[in-house]
This record gives C-alpha cells, sequence and structure tokens, in this order.
C-alpha cells in the first residue's frame, strides 16, 4: 500500500467500514497480457475512503459515523436473515461488522439498504424512518467513489486532507494514467492555434 498521512481521528472501525465499501466498488485488480501483468491500484490503496469520510463529514450535519452504524446495520439483518437468527436478536454492539463480510455480502448488505430492506425503526439518526435520505446516500457513496478515484485526490498527497485552498499536486494521479487523461492544459488557447488578438481587444 502507498504512505499517507491521516490527522482526521475516525474511529478505527468507521474507517474500516468506509475502505471496505470502497474496496468492493473499486478493488485491487491484477490483468493478465501475452506480455505479462500489471497491477492496478484500487480505491483502498489510492485513499479514496478518506475523500468519502472528509465529504461526509464536512457536511451541515457531520454523517461518517452515522453512515459506518448504518452499514453495519445491514451487515447484522444479512447475517439474521442467511442464519435464520431469531427475530427478537438485537443488534449487538459490534462495531465494524461491515467490514468483515466477504465482497459479494458486501454488495448484499449494500442493495439491502437500498431496497430499504431494514427495519427503519432501528436505524441512526438521521437515517431512523428516512428512507429518502438512505437512497440519496447509498448513490452518493457510489457517485463520489467513482468521482474520488478518478479525480486528483491521490495526487495531493501529504496534502490531501488539507482544506482545499491549500491542497497541491504533488505526483501524477495514477487513476489518469488509466483513463490517457493528459491532465490540465495550463494556456491550452495559445497552443491549439486560437491566439488572442491583443489590439481588437483594446478596442473593444
Amino acid at each position: 500500500m502507498l504512505s499517507s498521512t491521516n490527522p482526521r481521528n475516525w474511529a478505527y472501525t468507521t474507517r474500516l467500514n468506509f475502505m471496505a465499501i470502497v474496496d468492493v466498488l473499486i478493488p485491487s485488480i491484477v490483468r493478465t497480457s501475452p506480455s505479462g501483468w500489471t497491477f492496478q491500484y484500487g480505491g483502498v490503496d489510492l485513499y479514496v475512503w478518506e475523500y468519502l469520510l472528509m465529504l461526509f463529514d464536512n457536511l451541515p450535519t457531520p454523517l461518517a459515523s452515522e453512515t459506518s452504524q448504518l452499514l453495519d446495520l445491514s451487515a447484522f439483518y444479512e447475517y439474521q436473515e442467511r442464519y435464520n437468527l431469531l427475530s427478537a436478536y438485537s443488534f449487538p454492539p459490534c462495531n465494524g461488522l461491515f467490514s468483515t463480510l466477504p465482497r459479494k455480502d458486501r454488495l448484499m448488505a449494500i442493495d439491502r439498504l437500498h431496497n430499504l430492506q431494514v427495519p427503519l425503526d432501528t436505524l441512526p439518526v438521521p437515517y431512523q424512518n428516512n428512507p429518502v435520505l438512505i437512497r440519496i446516500m447509498i448513490d452518493s457513496i457510489y457517485q463520489l467513489t467513482y468521482f474520488g478515484y478518478y479525480s486528483e485526490w491521490f495526487g495531493y498527497g501529504d496534502t490531501r486532507c488539507n482544506p482545499p485552498s491549500f491542497r497541491q499536486l504533488r505526483t501524477y494521479p495514477i487513476s489518469w494514467t488509466y483513463t490517457g487523461y493528459p491532465g490540465p492544459s495550463f494556456g491550452y488557447r495559445d497552443f491549439r492555434g486560437f491566439l488572442l488578438k491583443m489590439q481588437n481587444l483594446k478596442s473593444e
């Protein structure tokens, strides 16, 4: 794994759950070809989970911890249904349960939330009895994970967790290589033949 700094104080189990959800959406893979094999970094390797945590905690009402609990509850109900546990079982204080599931089961737990197949009155506030917010959050997790992965997030290096105005690109983002994105094209008008005619500007 690549090195990172993490000045935030998220709970360990919250970080585990966010790493687990990023891992299931964009896992690391090995590509094979006649010329050999290549490793493609996944969302965990590029610290997209930090990106999600920062975004959720910078909402008017921080939601990182509550979203982690939401994932744990869905994982618990997945276990309860699979092993025919009595419905009288209440959710045990098992933070990070979602992160212990295999990838396939994590996807099922996410689908369970999106399909509202959990008792809505047992969810943490503000998700409790709020199906609209639950679906918005699940959709946001999908969208923001991909957005963070293909953005310049990883390239900020040790400035990644600073406020936006104090971030600087430290390295070329790996995901830009995967998509063939050439990066910013500063002053591209000059390089593409669209030269400004300064005398015309003066006359306007």
